[in-house]
């Protein structure tokens, strides 16, 4: 049902969110763009009607802010890392964010409740990694900056061409379009645009990544952190908090985000209210296994598209072709 501030939650939102990651884990760039009303509703075993009006109701509460498109950055001789962030004054961070935008190789962030930030970005090597991160120590606002996460990197099944560039672009540009529109702005085939999309999707050399607002929900999503004394009770874990607050997520480090030790567990939780913070905490600290807990309120994430505008820029042909005729109309790129 709708809430008095953007959006209700529903059980079914959290099964489109699971459903809509390749890895049924949350990850960094995960989203199978593919996927439309038709799959998610049989697969959820209800209406596409249903779904369109959760979907809508997602973008037109500001819930779901956009898509971002990103080029796999193995693609582009490059590797990814998270590192958190924390700023000198909580009430500055946006300030602080709109500087980050500025960091070389800086492509998101999420920004939590309090003194943190979560940053994304890319460099070409691990020497570069240690330079972005010196940057950050030393950005106005910032007061402590931990030791950053490399992620798990998928390498490309091929190198993209000066089409596939093309393409990557117009994605960015219309990351919710269909293909036909895509195909019109490359200047392509309807025949030529599916074949190469489907290419670009299978071999993860594009990542589509949601750009949240959870502000606009009226409960809030927590992020929980938490450090386990025996590795082997992840599962345990999972399990537990499920069936006390079914509306949960997992993070999948194997999918495109962070690699991490086998002692560190993130779920994203939707609590009833703010005051089941607490307890959550305590009952994950009361399983056998889990050393510390930490749980966080997640507020915002953030998309900087600069960094990739610009050098998908630097690598494009200088012209691209006429426009051709597009073929007839296909499903559309974001069910």
């Amino acid at each position: 049902m709708e809430g008095a501030v953007g959006i209700g939650i529903d059980p079914l939102d959290v099964a489109i969110l699971r459903e809509m990651y390749r890895t049924r884990r949350v990850t960094v760039a995960g989203i199978d763009p593919r996927l439309n009303v038709t799959y998610l509703a049989r697969h959820l075993k209800t209406s596409r009607a249903r779904i369109t009006r959760r979907l809508a109701l997602w973008s037109r509460s500001g819930f779901l802010r956009r898509f971002d498109v990103w080029p796999n950055p193995a693609l582009l001789h490059l590797r990814g890392w998270t590192v958190n962030v924390r700023v000198a004054d909580r009430l500055e961070k946006p300030k602080v964010l709109e500087r980050l935008g500025a960091v070389d190789g800086v492509v998101s962030a999420v920004e939590f409740l309090g003194e943190w930030l979560s940053v994304q970005f890319v460099a070409p090597d691990d020497a570069a990694s240690a330079r972005r991160v010196e940057l950050l120590r030393h950005l106005q606002g910032v007061a402590e900056v931990d030791r950053p996460a490399a992620w798990r990197e998928f390498e490309p099944t091929a190198p993209l061409s000066p089409l596939d560039l093309r393409i990557v672009k117009a994605l960015r540009d219309r990351p919710r379009g269909t293909l036909t529109e895509i195909a019109r702005a490359v200047g392509i085939s309807m025949r030529t645009m599916t074949t190469r999309y489907e290419r670009l999707v299978d071999g993860w050399a594009v990542w589509f990544v949601p750009v949240f607002d959870f502000t606009q929900l009226p409960v809030p999503i927590v992020n929980l952190n938490v450090w386990l004394s025996d590795p082997a009770a992840a599962d345990r874990v999972v399990r537990t908090v499920m069936a006390k607050f079914p509306w949960t997520l997992e993070f999948g480090w194997g999918g495109l985000g962070p690699t991490v030790r086998d002692d560190y567990l993130v779920l994203f939780v939707t609590l009833p209210s703010t005051g089941a913070i607490e307890d959550l905490e305590r009952l994950v600290r009361g399983i056998p296994g889990t050393r510390e807990t930490e749980p966080v309120v997640m507020l915002r994430t953030h998309s900087f598209p600069e960094w990739f505008n610009g050098l998908l820029a630097q690598l494009s042909p200088a012209a691209a072709p006429a426009p051709t005729r597009a073929g007839p109309r296909r499903r559309a790129v974001r069910g």
